[in-house]
C-alpha cells in the first residue's frame, strides 16, 4: 500500500472507502481530470454522480471511464456526469447518499485562474449535507497554497466548528511538518 500520509488525495479515497457499498449513492463534486470519479467508480456504487464546471473536465472524466472499461455505466444512467457548479448537485441528485468528494482548487493541466471559490463551495458543502444519509460521509481536500484556496480553507473550517455538535461529527487532518501549503483535509458526517 502507498504511504497514505504523502498522498493526501489517496489518504480521502482510504477514508472514504468505507462509506461506499453497492447500493450506495455517491457523489464526486469536483470531478476534476476523474481520478477520484474512476476510484469511486471502482468502489461499485449503485449510482454516481461526477460534477465540474469546466467542459474539459467533464470530458477528461468521461474518456478515463470509457478507457476503464465503464462506458455502459455512464450510456445506462448509473454514472452521470455533469458540467454544472458543484453547489447545484442538489438539482441533480436524490437523496440519500452515503459519501460526498470534494476534490478544490484548480483543474490539474487546466488553467490556473479557474478555482473553486469560498462562497460557491460553501453552498455545495451544505447542499450535500441535505442530500447526505445518516452515517453518511463529506470529505473535502483543501489547498491554501493559492490565494482563494487559503481563502476557501478558512471559510470551511469556520463553517465546521459552527455545526451543531449533536447533529454533526467533524475531523480535521493537516500535516503541520510540512511545508509550501500542503492538502488538507476536512470530514463531516450525519449523526443523526
Amino acid at each position: 500500500m502507498a504511504n497514505l500520509i504523502r498522498q493526501t488525495t489517496q489518504l480521502a479515497l482510504h477514508l472514504v472507502r468505507p462509506y461506499v457499498t453497492p447500493g450506495s449513492t455517491v457523489i464526486d463534486a469536483t470531478c476534476g481530470n476523474g481520478h477520484d470519479t474512476l476510484a469511486l467508480a471502482q468502489m461499485n456504487p449503485a449510482k454516481l454522480y461526477a460534477f465540474d464546471i469546466q467542459e474539459d473536465a467533464i470530458s477528461a472524466t468521461t474518456a478515463l471511464l470509457e478507457a476503464n472499461g465503464y462506458h455502459k455505466s455512464i450510456t445506462d444512467g448509473r454514472f452521470i456526469l455533469r458540467c454544472a457548479a458543484h453547489e447545484e448537485m442538489d438539482e441533480y441528485v436524490a437523496s440519500p447518499v452515503s459519501a460526498v468528494l470534494f476534490n478544490l482548487g484548480y483543474l490539474p493541466g487546466g488553467d490556473k485562474e479557474i478555482t473553486t471559490k469560498a462562497a460557491s463551495t460553501l453552498k455545495a458543502v451544505q447542499a450535500a449535507m441535505e442530500l447526505l444519509e445518516t452515517d453518511g460521509v463529506i470529505c473535502i481536500t483543501m489547498y491554501s497554497g493559492h490565494a482563494s484556496g487559503k481563502e476557501e480553507k478558512a471559510a470551511l473550517l469556520d463553517f465546521a466548528e459552527t455545526l451543531d455538535a449533536k447533529q454533526w461529527h467533524t475531523a480535521y487532518i493537516s500535516m503541520p511538518n510540512q511545508k509550501h501549503h500542503p492538502p488538507e483535509i476536512l470530514l463531516i458526517t450525519r449523526k443523526s
